[in-house]
This record gives structure tokens, C-alpha cells and sequence, in this order.
């Protein structure tokens, strides 16, 4: 069965019946990001901190955050000077740069460079576009479930975490 006919209501033989085996694949997706994200390292030649760096930034920024370098050493999990030396390697590398923070005269904010954006969709290969033909497949309806699924998921998720600071 192709990505593009495939359905929900179909019932591929192994498909989860149990809300156990449903979190067993929840597990298996975060597992194949985790392996995304370290062939992302790879292929960007990347420091592990500095490829997390940019993955915070592009999740922060797509949902309007501002990132400062402070909430960029609490997310790490590092000194203010580690977070330093990480910024200033991904500015000469070109992924990143940095202007004054409007709420704060003293602060800066990070902003990830044109080429960065550019970079990490060319590291993720063909992945997009199988997913998007994937999704593509969902009717309406089956979409519709996906993303209430997705969000509650989220949701969820979001209740357990720390927020960003502003």
C-alpha cells in the first residue's frame, strides 16, 4: 500500500489496538527524531549543544517566542559563558544573529540566519516531501482527528514543561 492511499480506518496487520501500544509508538516516533536530529548534527557538522541551540531557536521563533542568550543557557543547561562560546561559534558559522532586545536596552535576542533555515531543510532530505505525500493520503475527516490527537498530545506534553521566558 502506497503513503498516498493509505488511511486510518485501514487496519495494517501490527496496527495499535491498546492505548499501550499507541504510547509504544509515540516512543518510536520520538525515538526516529532523536536519530533525525543526530544525522542533522552529523551532516551540519554540528556540536551536540550547538545543533539543540538551533532546534530551540526554530521551535521558539515559529511560535513568535523571542530567545535571548539567557533562555538559550537554561535550555542547554549551561553556564552563561558556555552559552557565549556556543552563540559566538554559530554566528561565525553563520546561523545566527543577534539584535538588541526592544524590552530590554541591555539584552540581545537570537535570530536564526536565512542560511541556517536553508541548511537544515537541505539536511533533512527527502523527509518532508514523504511526509507531506503521507499526509497528503488522510481525508478530511482523518486529518481532523490527527491534529485534535496531536494538539491533546501536545497539550499535555506542554502542562509537564517549563515555559520560556520573555
Amino acid at each position: 500500500m502506497s503513503h498516498s492511499t493509505m488511511s486510518i480506518d485501514d487496519d495494517p496487520e501490527g496496527s495499535p489496538r491498546t492505548p499501550i501500544e499507541l504510547l509504544e509508538a509515540m516512543s518510536g516516533l520520538q525515538t526516529a527524531d532523536a536519530l533525525l536530529r543526530w544525522r542533522m548534527r552529523d551532516r551540519l557538522q554540528l556540536k551536540a549543544n550547538e545543533i539543540v541551540a538551533i532546534e530551540y531557536l526554530a521551535r521558539l521563533l515559529n511560535i513568535g517566542q523571542p530567545v535571548r542568550a539567557l533562555d538559550l543557557a537554561r535550555a542547554l543547561g549551561v553556564t552563561n559563558s558556555a552559552t557565549s562560546v556556543i552563540v559566538a561559534s554559530l554566528m561565525k558559522r553563520g546561523f545566527l544573529t543577534r539584535s538588541d532586545n526592544p524590552r530590554d536596552g541591555r539584552g540581545h535576542l537570537l535570530h536564526l540566519t536565512p542560511e541556517a533555515m536553508t541548511a537544515i531543510a537541505d539536511s533533512l532530505g527527502d523527509s518532508r516531501a514523504e511526509l507531506r505525500e503521507l499526509l497528503a493520503g488522510l481525508s478530511s475527516r482523518e486529518s481532523k482527528r490527527v491534529v485534535v490527537l496531536l494538539h491533546a498530545i501536545t497539550d499535555s506534553l506542554n502542562h509537564g514543561g517549563l515555559v520560556p521566558a520573555a
